[in-house]
């Protein structure tokens, strides 16, 4: 989205903020005001702001403010954005709160609709909003407004999933950025957010984890300007062997060069793909793969890339294209959606310093389909949850034909347990005598008490299957580990499930219960230990129940310890990331196992 950078709070200077307003500033906040007031007044709430009141217009304009918030920094549509506005006298200081699933974004919004246009933030008006948002990352959803307490379901799939980024902004129709002092708390707090949530020091700025924004009347009206979520048209595309399908769906097909994804991602950036189930990933393996493929090996891309699934409105050929051979055509497409392929797409469009020349060694074979049918929107979700979820082969596939897994299989079979190593599309049908490979990767992991291993179950767990060959997999599956040791620790991870889980459900804070559910392996590892010579014994054993009152002890105490840690070390920690931190992981068992003389 344009200008977004500019309004995140580390980018404005106290500078912004001493400009006199200009003489027109007041004309121009009622302006605004009232676009965005007709614009979504008919998807807002009436709650204590019914028409007829004298401060109808003032209350209900700078509600559409929060709304307009949530449609550009959310990608919500007018209707989802309206709704989103949970301004009310018990709103807790939050006036909008949009949970976007699809490209995981979660935007919180405080508004206000400045008449003047010359007024700017106060202390009171950051204090009163950071204090709402501190509330809401600890799960305290209850001092809020009743709009918000419904969202609870996806807030808390939010803050459970470290892959959500979050975005705190405060709008208004009055002047850019702060006063110097509220600034640089503003500034000190994302600061603070981020390191708190673990983020790399590299991490780019649309990618951080945690971002706050100053939105003024300037920025609404560049926002204005630039047409908002305006459709994204692709002209003048180029494509290489490229062929048509006119059946009842048309489709054309081809191969795009690098250089023509580059310059579609900085023109349009997350804007391509407002259709995509995953949409950006952000920092991945598999991203940096592809990057690392650019960069060294240019020509070999197509034949390691699946391509890119885009949905269309109109397709339009160049007429020069009657005359020209398939070897390249040239079209034009309307309302376009990369449904398929967005890693493929931000990778390579993230890439600084490569030329033309480079990119243009870069092939990636691409579909573009036509939609424009009456049931469109129902033949859009339909194509993309294909595109999405058909034919996926992961690394967990091929480590079933592995034979460290085949031997697995056979030394468990004879103790009399079916060791499943495929998986189906079926939910499987649990059995004290079935072990499924991912819940023996589980209980080993935990059993290994590796820091680096705890981390990467949580963050990554598919990362473990990447490699057969690497230190990863072979840390947890290797020559050493028998069939007997899967038995036995897959049996004690099991009973310490159970337990965990009657734990949670015991559990009447929210914030006790995602320490749980976030902080699972460690509390699972911990416990383990304190049963390792027996799992690792040359007998299968049956777990007694002093053992499983010992591993409730061990258990509870050790969750108790790390709790009062927690809040006494990193009170303001994000759990979701905090758990997938191998330093974290190491400091925190490090201080149970001390505590407890394990």
């Amino acid at each position: 989205m344009v200008g977004i950078k500019n309004m995140l709070v580390t980018n404005l200077n106290t500078e912004d903020n001493l400009e006199p307003a200009s003489a027109t500033s007041s004309l121009v906040a009622k302006r605004i005001g009232k676009t965005l007031k007709d614009k979504f007044e008919q998807y807002i709430h009436t709650r204590e702001c019914i028409v007829g009141q004298s401060d109808y217009d003032v209350k209900m304009t700078s509600r559409a403010i929060g709304a307009y918030c949530i449609n550009q920094l959310g990608n919500a549509d007018e209707q989802q954005s309206g709704e989103a506005v949970c301004d009310s006298s018990s709103d807790g200081g939050i006036d909008a709160i949009f949970v976007n699933h699809n490209e995981k974004i979660v935007v919180v919004a405080q508004s206000k609709y400045n008449q003047s246009g010359s007024n700017t933030w106060t202390k009171d008006d950051f204090l009163s909003f950071k204090h709402a948002i501190e509330h809401l990352l600890s799960g305290d959803f209850d001092r809020f407004d009743i709009i918000l307490k419904n969202k609870a379901k996806d807030l808390d799939i939010a803050l459970n999933d470290s892959e959500y980024q979050f975005k705190f902004a405060m709008i208004h129709t009055g002047k850019k950025g702060a006063a110097d002092i509220i600034l640089k708390d503003m500034q000190e707090w994302q600061h603070t957010l981020n390191r708190d949530g673990l983020m790399p020091e590299d991490t780019p700025e649309e990618d951080w984890f945690f971002q706050v924004h100053l939105i003024s009347a300037e920025d609404i009206q560049q926002w204005l300007n630039d047409g908002g979520q305006q459709k994204v048209d692709l002209n003048g595309v180029e494509l290489i062997q490229c062929g048509v399908i006119d059946d009842s769906q048309q489709a054309v097909y081809g191969t795009l060069t690098g250089d023509q994804l580059h310059e579609w991602y900085s023109q349009f950036g997350s804007k391509l793909f407002t259709k995509n189930i995953r949409s950006l990933l952000g920092k991945t393996d598999v991203n940096e793969s592809i990057k690392q493929t650019v960069i060294n090996e240019p020509q070999n891309f197509w034949f390691f890339n699946n391509g890119i699934t885009l949905l269309v409105n109109e397709i339009s050929p160049h007429r020069r294209n009657a005359v020209r051979s398939s070897d390249l055509k040239t079209y034009d497409f309307k309302d376009v959606s990369i449904i398929n392929g967005a890693q493929t797409v931000s990778s390579i469009g993230t890439i600084n310093n490569l030329s033309i020349e480079h990119l243009s060694q870069v092939k990636v074979f691409a579909r573009f389909i036509k939609i424009t049918s009456s049931d469109a929107e129902q033949l859009a979700n339909n194509i993309t949850i294909a595109n999405n979820h058909q034919n996926r082969v992961t690394g967990r596939d091929f480590a079933a034909q592995h034979s460290e897994q085949r031997r697995l299989a056979n030394e468990i079979a004879i103790e009399g347990f079916t060791y499943v190593l495929l998986r189906s599309g079926a939910s499987p049908i649990f059995s004290e005598k079935n072990i499924d490979m991912d819940e023996a990767l589980s209980a080993l992991a935990c059993l290994s008490a590796s820091p680096n291993i705890l981390a990467t179950l949580k963050s990554n767990r598919g990362k473990f299957f990447e490699n057969l060959n690497g230190s990863l997999y072979k840390a947890v599956f290797n020559s050493s580990v028998s069939g007997l040791l899967v038995i036995n620790s897959t049996s004690v991870y099991r009973e310490i499930e159970k337990i965990l889980t009657e734990l949670i459900d015991s559990t009447s804070s929210r914030k006790g219960k995602n320490l749980i559910i976030h902080g699972v392996r460690v509390l699972t590892s911990i416990s383990m230990s304190t049963m390792e010579s027996k799992i690792r014994g040359a007998d299968k054993f049956l777990i007694t129940a002093y053992e499983i009152e010992n591993l409730k002890e061990v258990i509870s105490k050790s969750y108790k310890l790390i709790d009062d840690y927690i809040s006494g070390n990193y009170p303001s920690a994000y759990l979701a990331r905090f758990f997938q931190n191998r330093e974290k992981i190491e400091e925190i068992s490090n201080y149970v196992y001390n505590k407890l003389k394990l």
